[in-house]
């Protein structure tokens, strides 16, 4: 993973630190996890396309921001089930459970939003790159989102929160 250009680098920190912090009561809500989500990546994609100097206007910002809030909900929806199968073992060992529940909420959160951000500021990079080319990045959305983590990528989210 290529490190974040400094002109991306506040939009994207602001919104994995958004995104991360959501999944806190997220957790217990799942509805309002993807709601904020939504929202925090919207307002990242905008950012970032400012930042690259492109003129975003805000619909195809949302075509792009629902095309990746669907690429993700399936696994979303997957974890969740897992986190809620676990409901036993949380209510079992409170202490343990619901803050190892919460960290992985976070941990997805951020980690979407992260590989979000940087193929945004990535594409929106590209001297040929126009608002045209936001279907075909919401196209293609689902190969980048969904995806086993890399250690650098656990590691970049982890010190954006613990920085941001």
């Amino acid at each position: 993973m290529s490190a974040i250009e400094p002109k991306f680098r506040d939009p994207i920190y602001a919104g994995v630190a958004a995104a991360t912090g959501i999944a806190i009561p997220g957790l217990f809500a799942p509805a309002l996890d993807m709601a904020g989500v939504g929202v925090t990546w919207t307002a990242m994609v905008a950012g970032i396309a400012d930042k690259a100097g492109l003129d975003l206007t805000p619909a195809a910002a949302a075509k792009l921001v629902a095309a990746g809030v669907t690429a993700v909900s399936g696994y979303v929806f997957g974890s969740k089930l897992l986190t809620w199968a676990a409901t036993p073992l949380i209510l079992a060992f409170p202490v343990a459970g619901v803050p190892a529940a919460i960290a992985v909420n976070a941990t997805l959160n951020g980690l979407f939003t992260l590989r979000l951000g940087m193929t945004c500021a990535s594409k929106f990079s590209r001297p040929d790159f126009d608002a045209s080319d936001v279907l075909e990045l919401a196209l293609s959305i689902s190969t980048f989102l969904v995806k086993v983590p890399t250690r650098e990528e656990l590691t970049l989210v982890r010190e954006i929160v613990a920085t941001w």
